[in-house]
């Protein structure tokens, strides 16, 4: 009970108030969720690049090489744990609202399996947010550049 009014006044804060309203635009993104987010990216235009940013929250594969033999892992695990929880709780929701990435994610699902699928869309999701924080635009359904 403390903790969620701790979130609701950091909600309100004036530093976050703005980033969490456009946040909350996207399906599945609450306020909890949005300031978890907020919270642990702080400035997100020092992610250079979205490939940076997923990379920091532990949103890409491991890489296992041997001569010439590469072969692609389990996502790395860096970052936050609770925002990857949080991104990947958000995707379940996301993909019954937003048709594109529904697609996307069956068309994945039937090549790579139900968690790979998830997985991916939750990096997408975060993709997605990098750059309503960078341009400052709520969440559009049709496909947003990356």
């Amino acid at each position: 009970m403390r903790i969620n009014k701790s979130v609701v006044l950091l909600c309100h804060d004036k530093k976050y108030r703005d980033k969490v309203k456009l946040l909350c635009t996207a399906p599945g993104i609450g306020r909890l969720t949005a300031i978890e987010i907020l919270v642990e990216l702080q400035d997100i235009a020092r992610f250079k690049s979205a490939e940076e940013l997923a990379a920091y929250i532990g949103l890409t594969p491991s890489e296992y090489s041997t001569g010439e033999r590469t072969r692609q892992g389990r996502i790395t695990r860096c970052g936050n744990k609770r925002v990857r929880t949080y991104l990947v709780e958000s995707t379940w929701m996301l993909i019954t609202k937003d048709p594109v990435l529904r697609l996307k994610y069956l068309k994945l699902k039937s090549l790579r399996g139900g968690k790979r699928a998830t997985i991916a869309i939750a990096r997408r999701l975060l993709i997605r947010i990098r750059r309503m924080l960078l341009d400052n635009v709520p969440y559009r359904m049709t496909a947003m550049a990356a």
